[in-house]
């Protein structure tokens, strides 16, 4: 089916159901959903468990307010859609008929009617009370918008949910949230989770248009005296990663009748096809294989320790050629560094840490060093000096071949390792050659990955360290800018607030691995700054963002007690144990081989390319 050719109206709908009212929450619906069609919404998305709510007591009491899929919601959508020439996609607490099995599930309405479903693999510790985990896949839905796929909420911990629909063709995300804080016994929202504040990722790192809807009130079960406030924040985004709509969070408002609210965004199909959609033919799925295996609940490769360590970004103005300055300027930080202390941690320089960026091939000839050369030394030197890890980068010649290689050097000098840059920047593709795995290194704190410059734009290549179990990732970049972009969060649902200049794929490498990633860049000759250390919880205050300036020579640095806090909403090992590794197949698949044509092209996620069983 081909792409509209036009822009179109798109509608996120804060919905407020109220429980123990199927009926009622229905009949609201279907008076917003009508509402938002009058006003010219091609596509409008509802929030998760919309014609239910959300909060019971246990699956007993949640189930006489479940709905079969297709059933009576989708029969009574399918009409208003077919009235006004639309399509809704809307969360319903799902009971199968067949087996009794309750799902979480996102259900996809057109002018033609009930199209098809997405049950939630991204479950959290309330879905884990009433439904089962998805055994849909991750569909991608065919329509005269484009082709759409269905995210649930607290799916956005991880990035495959919006990665493997992206690889299969998908156009447009309709995430579908109800995000909530559990009330203390003083009314107090407590800051634990907040996914529709950290949805930025799932179209920035894909190229893909996204239309997400929350509630935006609270919800109090009188049987259990339990209470949670809904976040709002409502958002449109285009698939080039502009957001064209924003409602405000609530922000701890407590009142159950709070209206709901419906923003209104053009869709522009022509930005369907951009940048960032382009890098998924750089993919590298020989390397991703490890996605495909189940490391949890027990990982012996797990540290089994938290480390308290001193995390810093070295930024600096860096010239190309010019060693003997570049040196100085970095030399002049580590000065700075060794005078507030020496203390175990981790030190990062920008990429090309002592040369600059070559500007061509016989720059990069030119500037090449041997595996130990003088940027591995003045690593070895600044860790010594320092007491800290120090990781650095620099063009290497290996024979024939160069490579974009990153150093880590222990604090007594020794070399811990090295990675070769896997994920090419398309101005090194003219001398480069990447290299052929994504290696994590133990150390005394902790387990250290390393990743380098438009490695960032390749979520594969952080999840890889993820389930290789890194606590720390390391990124020497030469960012100017052209892509990822600014964060843009949703202003009273992070204890802190981002700095502006907060590059949002840099944080959704420290979010979606739980691991803590510190990022060095240069400023001037076009670089941006902004180098950071991104923590593993974006919301609480416990950990407030650390984000360099876009021009000025610093130093960027924070402490953290890696694995963070027990009581915190997620860590890496519920990450890893919350991971559908038995859905992520595709990503390691060659995309020429007939598995892999077979899964993208068949309807909705057909697994029996691989999974199928002959006697």
């Amino acid at each position: 089916m081909p792409r509209p050719a036009e822009p179109f109206t798109v509608a996120a709908v804060e919905f407020n159901p109220a429980l123990f009212d199927f009926d009622g929450n229905l009949t609201r619906a279907l008076e917003v959903i009508r509402e938002a069609a009058e006003h010219g919404a091609k596509l409008i998305v509802l929030p998760e468990a919309a014609l239910s709510g959300y909060i019971y007591r246990d699956f007993e009491q949640f189930l006489p307010y479940m709905d079969a899929v297709p059933g009576r919601a989708t029969d009574a959508i399918a009409a208003v859609t077919a009235e006004h020439g639309c399509y809704v996609a809307i969360g319903i607490a799902e009971i199968d008929q067949a087996t009794g099995i309750a799902y979480n599930t996102g259900a996809l309405i057109g002018p033609a009617g009930y199209i098809g479903k997405y049950r939630k693999n991204g479950l959290n510790p309330s879905d884990v009370l009433w439904f089962a985990p998805g055994n849909t896949g991750y569909p991608v839905f065919e329509t005269e918008l484009g082709r759409i796929c269905m995210i649930i909420c607290f799916d956005d911990t991880y990035w495959e949910p919006a990665r493997i629909p992206a690889i299969k063709g998908a156009d447009l995300i309709a995430y579908i949230c109800s995000s909530d804080r559990v009330l203390d016994d003083h009314g107090i929202a407590k800051i634990n989770h907040s996914t529709i504040a950290a949805v930025q990722q799932l179209s920035a790192w894909n190229g893909l248009a996204m239309v997400c809807a929350d509630r935006n009130n609270a919800e109090t079960n009188p049987t259990t005296g339990v209470t949670v406030v809904y976040g709002g924040s409502a958002s449109i985004w285009q698939a080039d990663g502009e957001r064209v709509a924003h409602a405000p969070a609530t922000d701890a408002n407590t009142t159950s009748s709070n209206p709901g609210t419906i923003i209104y965004a053009e869709l522009d199909p022509a930005r369907f096809e951009n940048d960032q959609r382009a890098t998924l033919a750089r993919r590298r799925p020989e390397l991703y294989h490890d996605l495909t295996f189940h490391r949890s609940p027990t990982d012996t490769a797990a540290t089994r320790e938290s480390h308290d360590v001193a995390l810093a970004a070295l930024q600096y103005r860096l010239v190309a050629d010019d060693v003997d300055g570049n040196l100085a300027r970095a030399t002049e930080l580590v000065d700075q560094v060794i005078a507030d202390g020496v203390e175990p941690g981790l030190l990062v320089l920008p990429a090309f840490s002592l040369h600059g960026v070559p500007v061509d091939a016989n720059a990069a000839a030119s500037q090449a060093e041997a595996a130990v050369g003088r940027t591995a030394q003045t690593a070895s030197e600044f860790a010594v000096r320092t007491g800290r890890h120090v990781v650095a980068s620099h063009v290497e010649r290996d024979g024939d071949a160069l490579y974009h290689r990153v150093v880590l050097m222990a604090p007594d000098g020794t070399a811990v390792g090295a990675y070769r840059q896997t994920h090419l920047d398309p101005a090194f593709a003219d001398w480069a050659t990447p290299g052929d795995d994504l290696p994590v290194f133990d150390t005394a704190i902790g387990r250290i990955g390393l990743l380098a410059c438009e490695d960032a734009r390749f979520p594969e290549a952080s999840g890889i360290l993820c389930v290789r179990r890194a606590d720390l990732i390391a990124i020497p970049t030469s960012w100017d800018g052209s892509y990822g972009g600014v964060l843009h969060d949703s202003i009273g649902l992070f204890e802190d607030g981002y700095p502006a200049n907060t590059m949002c794929l840099w944080y959704a490498i420290a979010k979606t691995a739980q691991a803590y990633t510190v990022v060095a860049n240069a400023v001037d000759g076009g670089r941006q700054g902004s180098s950071g250390v991104f923590t593993v919880n974006p919301v609480d205050s416990d950990e407030p963002p650390i984000v360099g300036s876009t021009d000025a020579a610093e130093i960027v640095a924070t402490k953290v007690r890696t694995h963070g806090a027990p009581s915190w909403w997620m860590n890496q090992q519920r990450l890893v144990i919350g991971r559908r590794a038995d859905l992520t197949v595709p990503l390691a698949l060659p995309v020429e081989s007939e598995a892999f044509r077979t899964w993208r092209d068949a309807p909705g996620y057909d697994i029996s390319a691989w999974a199928a069983y002959r006697q």
